[in-house]
């Protein structure tokens, strides 16, 4: 079995990420047989050669992706699904969708042979953090072995949560229903209502539970490539308000719903990661007071009321009546939150609801081309399961 080691980055100037999880499969027994990087802006030599000369390193410029375009070329692919899939839809220099990045890597990586592909980010750790009777602390853990235990034995896809801070900080105000409701995540809200509590911290549990799942984290996964023979790719959009790009979240929702369509075998493995979820761990999230912090999750909840059209479309729901009534709710919401951390600019996300929903239309036409292009590709491919 051929294994690679994945990861989307804007620029490769440091080794310290990708060396750290190389040590962590040598530490535990574990062979990675090769190292993709899809970049955008900037790759450096020396570090790609430090990388290197422990794992065979390959890199894709997201602007430029020749092997991928010579073997698509090769293996009959048709041109116009060749160009869905390669091109950037977007200005490679600025804010690049998720979905596109993925998809190039997981390409990348069938076309090289490669069986299973673990992806990481450059914001997550192969260590987790734990609640000790001397207090937190940051402990190793056998981040491939725990993917493996379960390929092995029969998952297709294995994933699970991370550990560290939430990507909802801690808060406490009149109208979280309304904005998580608005922002279509209100599963969240029990959890967030409680933040006071476990200041939105998570923690590795003494003893992993693994358990089936559908909801995959991009961040955290292995994937047995010949999956795809049926799941869809990772996709995900953008949308402009004025002269902003916005990158829409959830790239990995859609590959969840096929997962859950299909009956693919998709495991939590109960393995949480850190992840430096706002940059600064250990420091705690502070909506009132951090602009830093305040940004982060503003472009949070832009990337949600992104996502959410195509989503609900995707889900077969009534468009109309979930378009007004999250609208409105949000609209409810993001007063609330502006007036708890003093910043107007949330009220602007309402702004970023409209125009996403408008661009629904673009939405589905694209979504409908890169499926499209993608199972001819797949069609094409030696993919064995």
């Amino acid at each position: 079995m051929k294994t690679a080691l994945g990861m989307i980055i804007r620029s490769l100037k440091s080794d310290d990420v990708l060396l750290t999880f190389i040590d962590n499969a040598e530490k535990y027994g574990h062979k990675i047989d090769c190292v993709i990087v899809a970049y955008s802006l900037e790759l450096d030599g020396g570090v790609a050669d430090k990388i290197g000369k422990r794992v065979p390193f390959f890199s894709i410029d997201i602007k430029d992706p020749r092997y991928c375009a010579e073997r698509l070329r090769h293996i009959g692919v048709r041109d116009a699904a060749a160009r869905t899939l390669l091109e950037c839809p977007v200005d490679p220099g600025g804010p690049i969708p998720y979905g596109y990045k993925r998809t190039l890597l997981t390409a990348e990586a069938i076309l090289r042979g490669v069986d299973t592909l673990f992806f990481v980010d450059s914001d997550v750790s192969p260590s987790v953090l734990k609640m000790t009777p001397d207090g937190l602390r940051t402990e190793d853990a056998d981040f491939f072995g725990a993917h493996l235990e379960h390929l092995n034995a029969g998952a297709q896809v294995t994933t699970g949560e991370y550990s560290g801070y939430n990507i909802l900080p801690p808060a406490s105000f009149e109208g979280m229903d309304d904005l998580l409701f608005g922002l279509q995540k209100e599963d969240m809200l029990e959890y967030w209502k409680k933040s006071g509590d476990h200041r939105c911290l998570a923690t590795q549990p003494e003893k992993r539970e693994p358990k089936p799942c559908t909801k995959i984290l991009g961040g955290n996964c292995a994937i047995k490539l010949a999956a795809f023979s049926v799941l869809p790719p990772f996709f995900s959009s953008f949308y402009t308000v004025g002269s902003e790009l916005f990158l829409n979240r959830g790239e990995d929702t859609v590959l969840g719903l096929g997962i859950a369509k299909n009956g693919t075998v998709c495991t939590d493995i109960g393995l949480n990661p850190l992840h430096d979820t706002y940059k600064n761990f250990p420091t705690e999230p502070d909506l009132q007071g951090n602009p830093a912090d305040q940004e982060r999750f503003y472009y949070a909840c832009t990337g949600w009321v992104g996502r959410n059209p195509l989503y609900n479309y995707v889900r077969g729901v009534d468009m109309q009546s979930a378009r007004v009534e999250r609208r409105e709710r949000l609209d409810r919401g993001l007063r609330k939150l502006a007036d708890f951390t003093r910043n107007p600019r949330y009220l602007r996300v309402l702004e970023n609801f409209d125009v996403s929903w408008n661009s629904l239309e673009r939405y589905i036409g694209e979504y409908e081309r890169v499926m499209d292009s993608w199972a001819q590709f797949i069609g094409k491919s030696d993919l064995s399961c």
